[in-house]
């Protein structure tokens, strides 16, 4: 497979998952803004200390199989039976570890309500939180197959209608409820996408035969070691959010998380709907070329090129229509939320150079690599978020995104060139220098007229992206 069929394919299925994640954002800009007004500032706060909450209790319980199986049903996909023999013992995993995160969510509700709400009025909804695991755990699983067999569309759907109700069920709640109806619009939403990942798969044939719990536990146990590591990965990522949370909130107040969140939701939850879009293709397509070092190296490549192309312009978007887009979603009490985003917009061009190549050591079963990368990453982030806010307040967070970028990207590159021959070609090259050149002038811009609706200068640089990545991309896909 040539170059230019890479680029043609990363560009037809990230513009359908693109599609998705478009939605996903207007819906989660409207129940935002909906969450910003009967909420406030604390309110939001808690959303994203429950939601950190449970992403941990998640990471632990869930063995990573979601992830780990990607790969294993990736490389089965043609072997039928054996094919659904695996999809039987998957299905099982994910009963198994949804009741584990249920029983882990009812031995810890006490704790989970006194953290979030502070006070024990909320006790029977926290409770009742616990079958969001059961839920959850089965919808990922799910996902996973769907993922691995690469049917883009059925995902696409999955996305697009889940984003949707749970907009709904986010505004509904929260205009009647306010702080009452957090917990509800969790639970509602998984049970939702619970019933839609089943209607998604329910052609996907799995094996009739009767499988012993002894063989489900001996043939899940390859995803099982594989998922641990991931699993430790993002349990690691989450416990260092979980303290960067609680030192804002300890040390200041809920409000200041509230600021965090929601920068952390803009810089991550919307921009990083770009590598979502682009991880659900990316990864099961690059488990094909485990073996053929030129393949992986020319797709790991392409798709560095086709992030940066497409990340640029979103980032100079952004940093034109932010103090505007803030008041909009938000309020003028979220107007700090600038602060970090001055640094921390230009961390994602780093993130576009970093990601693609993070998975390598994965592919090649380098587990152990894996992880160090991962540990490296989130271990700088959390040291870097509480001691350049201590210094610099909101403006050291963002400056601690670029930091950890910076430092495990060149841990990242180094390793994977050494261990597995990878470089950069000279092509991509350009394009990495282009897009760093156009987003170090854009935090300069900002750091010198500060952020305002339709900065001239940023307005001309929001342009030359735009055709740059015009251009860039135009040539490569007709070539």
């Amino acid at each position: 497979m040539s170059q230019q069929s890479f680029h043609r394919i990363i560009f037809k299925n990230t513009g359908l998952f693109g599609i998705s994640q478009f939605v996903k954002i207007v819906v989660k800009l409207i129940s935002n803004k909906v969450a910003a007004i009967f909420l406030g500032t604390a309110g939001i706060g808690m959303i994203g200390l429950l939601e950190n909450i449970l992403a941990l209790i998640q990471g632990f319980t869930s063995l990573g199989i979601a992830s780990s199986s990607v790969r294993e049903v990736a490389v089965l996909d043609g072997d039928s039976k054996k094919e659904k023999r695996l999809l039987k013992v998957l299905y099982h995993w994910a009963i198994i570890t949804g009741f584990l995160g249920f029983l882990v969510a009812i031995i810890f509700s006490n704790y989970i309500n006194k953290e979030v709400f502070e006070n024990e009025n909320h006790l029977n909804w926290v409770l009742a939180l616990s079958v969001y695991f059961i839920f959850s755990a089965i919808t990922s699983i799910r996902l996973s197959v769907l993922q691995a067999k690469k049917q883009v569309s059925k995902i696409v759907q999955f996305h697009i209608v889940s984003a949707v109700i749970t907009a709904i069920l986010a505004i509904t709640l929260y205009y009647f409820f306010q702080e009452e109806g957090i917990i509800p619009v969790f639970i509602f939403s998984s049970f939702f996408q619970f019933l839609f990942s089943f209607y998604l798969t329910r052609n996907i044939q799995i094996s009739k035969d009767k499988i012993k719990f002894k063989e489900v536990v001996n043939e899940g146990m390859p995803m099982i070691k594989l998922g641990i590591l991931l699993s430790i990965s993002a349990i690691f990522g989450q416990i260092c959010f979980y303290i960067i949370r609680w030192f804002l909130k300890e040390k200041y107040s809920f409000d200041t998380l509230g600021i965090y969140q929601v920068s952390n939701t803009l810089l991550v939850g919307y921009l990083g709907l770009v590598f979502s879009a682009m991880a659900n293709d990316y990864y099961p397509r690059l488990c094909n070329y485990e073996n053929d070092t030129k393949r992986l190296n020319d797709l790991v490549n392409d798709q560095t090129e086709m992030a940066l192309l497409v990340v640029v312009p979103a980032i100079l978007m952004l940093y034109l229509i932010a103090p505007f887009l803030i008041e909009l979603l938000y309020s003028k009490d979220f107007l700090d939320v600038l602060k970090v985003l001055k640094f921390g917009l230009f961390a994602i061009v780093l993130k576009a150079i970093v990601w693609p190549i993070g998975f390598i050591p994965l592919i090649k079963g380098n587990k152990l690599l894996y992880l160090k990368q991962n540990l490296l990453g989130d271990g700088v982030n959390v040291i870097a978020s509480i001691l350049l806010f201590y210094q610099f307040g909101f403006l050291g967070l963002g400056i601690a995104m670029v930091t950890m970028f910076f430092i495990s990207g060149i841990y990242n590159f180094y390793t994977a060139k050494l261990n597995y021959n990878f470089q950069f070609r000279k092509n991509t090259l350009q394009v990495l220098f282009v897009s760093c050149l156009i987003g170090l002038l854009a935090v300069l811009t900002i750091l010198f007229t500060e952020f305002s609706n339709f900065n001239y200068y940023i307005i001309l640089l929001f342009i030359v992206s735009v055709l740059y990545s015009f251009f860039t991309m135009k040539n490569k896909l007709t070539v």
